[in-house]
């Protein structure tokens, strides 16, 4: 009895380990770039969007798909200096109160 909890015990910790070491592989690539910032980004669908990019002072501005990136065109500085953050509602009580009083009528 004594070696199978042994057994069991030895599992748990290395499954532990496991789980460690991929959060930890997972969070290196993660890493920030400060060289690549994302100015603004607009979904168009459930899974793509259009985002603009700022990678080495140059202005991308490229579609996202769940099976590719494309460069849509490269912009000027000044033609995103006054781009302004988007404010986005995140008051999920309002948005649901929203959606019912929508549905029901």
């Amino acid at each position: 009895m004594l070696l199978f909890s042994f057994i069991w015990l030895a599992l748990a910790a290395a499954l532990i380990w496991v789980v460690a070491f991929l959060i930890k592989r997972d969070s290196a690539m993660r890493t920030v770039n400060p060289h690549v910032k994302i100015l603004a980004q607009q979904a168009i669908g459930p899974r793509e969007r259009v985002i603009v990019l700022n990678v080495l002072n140059r202005i991308l501005v490229v579609g996202h798909t769940p099976s590719q990136i494309s460069l849509l065109t490269e912009l000027e500085p000044e033609d995103v200096a006054n781009l302004k953050p988007q404010t986005i509602n995140v008051d999920f009580a309002n948005n649901l109160r929203q959606f019912v009083k929508r549905k029901l009528g």
